[in-house]
């Protein structure tokens, strides 16, 4: 592939990282000034916004790293576009990228825990029990 290609490729997930950076900073003040749970972001499953047993508590425990995740997001897509169409920064580049997987995997951590802590998952079958509810 050219240099132009791979620009092109990489800069739609730029933009993809940008938009979800904004959203991300949506859901983050929908969950903390009106107590408005985004399934987007931070539910997972079949988690869904009314079944949530504390939402006071899950804004507290997940709130803060949301909107952490969401800011390293858009910093992170913002140095990728630079990178993409105005000049390489290499390693740097390459830094940024590391410390936004990292940011992205300790989000994801949290959220499922939080998602365990608040939702009542017990009621909600998964994969493997589905199966077997089939054979029966």
């Amino acid at each position: 592939m050219d240099t132009a290609t791979m620009n092109s490729m990489f800069g739609f997930m730029d933009f993809l990282v940008l938009g979800c950076g904004v959203y991300g900073i949506y859901s983050w003040y929908m969950l903390m000034k009106k107590h408005e749970i985004k399934k987007a972001f931070l539910l997972g499953g079949s988690n869904q916004p009314e079944n949530c047993q504390d939402v006071e508590g899950f804004a507290n425990a997940i709130g803060t790293k949301l909107l952490i995740t969401s800011i390293v997001m858009l910093v992170f897509s913002s140095i990728s576009l630079y990178n993409s169409y105005k000049q390489s920064i290499g390693g740097f580049y390459w830094v940024a990228m590391v410390l936004f997987l990292a940011v992205l995997v300790w989000y994801m951590f949290f959220l499922r825990k939080a998602n365990d802590k608040f939702f009542n998952t017990k009621s909600s079958l998964g994969i493997k029990d589905k199966a077997l509810n089939k054979k029966k």
